[in-house]
């Protein structure tokens, strides 16, 4: 310990040295490194602040970003969901025009049908008269030789004509 009456000597005790040592620095620091540690305080304050701040801009750009892709991915489902409306009623309209056109060709093909039926019947109307005529006269012709073959008959016929001829005459 020190003493004033004593002298000038060493202190032994390392806890009371200690304690003064640490004091004497404390009090160095304090009054002579108070302006730098202040100033190296305020200097890294400024940068967390600087930072903070280019943290908070960067957030509010992405927070806009995010609006904007938002708004644009709700005018893309709004544009998605107006052609998938208009895809539905263009396959519909298509539908219809396909089955009105399929009708329409049911009803030409029908009518070719019944036509083409028309013209058969027709054509083998038209073949049975022309066989039938055809027999009929074969029988007439026939039947008139066979009536002519006869000489009555050709002196009636010859007559008959000879009066006919002098009526007209």
């Amino acid at each position: 310990m020190f003493s004033l009456s004593e002298g000038l000597g060493f202190n032994t005790n390392v806890l009371e040295t200690n304690i003064l040592n640490l004091a004497v620095v404390i009090a160095i620091v304090v009054v002579y490194g108070g302006e730098l540690i202040s100033a190296i305080l305020d200097e890294r304050r400024a940068r967390i602040v600087k930072r903070v701040e280019t943290a908070d801009e960067k957030y509010n750009a992405a927070q806009e970003a995010l609006r904007k892709a938002q708004l644009r991915l709700d005018e893309a489902k709004g544009r998605a969901d107006t052609i998938r409306s208009e895809g539905k009623i263009t396959v519909q309209q298509a539908v219809d025009f396909v089955a009105k056109q399929a009708d329409e060709e049911l009803a030409r093909l029908t009518d070719v049908k019944n036509s083409t039926f028309a013209l058969a019947e027709q054509q083998a109307t038209k073949e049975i008269q022309t066989n039938l005529v055809a027999r009929a006269l074969a029988k007439a012709g026939t039947k008139l030789s066979q009536r002519l073959a006869s000489q009555t008959t050709q002196k009636a016929f010859v007559d008959l004509q000879i009066q006919t001829f002098r009526t007209k005459a």
